[in-house]
């Protein structure tokens, strides 16, 4: 690929602890030698990702534990089914949507509010407006978070192909981001549905020669 947009990470120092990682990203964006065109390449190598390359869980128990205190203080409702607030903005969060993040089963979910109007709104002729009683049902739904935490069981292994909402995501969802990626996946369903039937066909005729020795 050759050189790829990116910020210099910076090594572990006495400045800030070991985690999270986001902290060595902290130096001005560095574009110096890079190629602008790579993004038909990162599309294919993401199409190109098996089950078992995707890091669902980036945060696993055994970096939590070494976290500064204030990066898990709110670790009690990072699953909770509530609205971000901040004035006039109002974003619904679904962590059951993500649900292999935390290490967790993920099940079909349940259609979310994406209200066009919550998103149509500004400041714009609005500065005497008290947003705590114009937002008041999504305060209430905040001030219950912690009655309203998605959990499920501990996820084991990679979910199966066959799984509902294996079955149900590829339905719904755009699977691809790359023409490549679509094409090779393609190839690969008609060589696993040719062999199948190759060997489908091969026991068929064992058995009719078992039959008639």
């Amino acid at each position: 690929m050759g050189n790829v947009l990116r910020d210099e990470i910076q090594p572990n120092d006495d400045l800030f602890p070991h985690h999270p990682f986001g902290h060595r990203w902290r130096h001005a964006l560095e574009t110096t030698g890079t190629s602008m065109h790579v993004l038909t390449k990162y599309r294919e190598m993401i199409d190109m990702q098996t089950p078992e390359e995707v890091i669902w869980e980036p945060y696993p128990e055994t970096v939590i534990r070494d976290l500064p205190a204030n990066c898990s203080s709110g670790r009690g409702i990072w699953r909770t089914k509530a609205p971000l607030i901040f004035f006039c903005v109002v974003e619904m969060y679904n962590p059951d949507r993500v649900m292999r993040q935390f290490g967790l089963k993920q099940r079909i979910p349940p259609l979310t509010n994406t209200s066009k109007e919550l998103h149509k709104i500004d400041l714009r002729g609005k500065t005497d407006k008290d947003w705590s009683a114009e937002h008041s049902d999504y305060v209430s739904m905040w001030t219950e978070r912690a009655s309203n935490i998605a959990n499920d069981e501990l996820l084991e292994e990679p979910m199966g192909f066959y799984d509902p909402y294996m079955v149900w995501y590829r339905r719904i969802t755009r699977r691809f981001m790359s023409f490549r990626g679509a094409i090779v996946e393609a190839l690969v369903s008609i060589n696993f549905f040719i062999y199948n039937h190759e060997v489908f066909i091969i026991n068929i005729l064992l058995l009719c020669s078992h039959a008639t020795s």
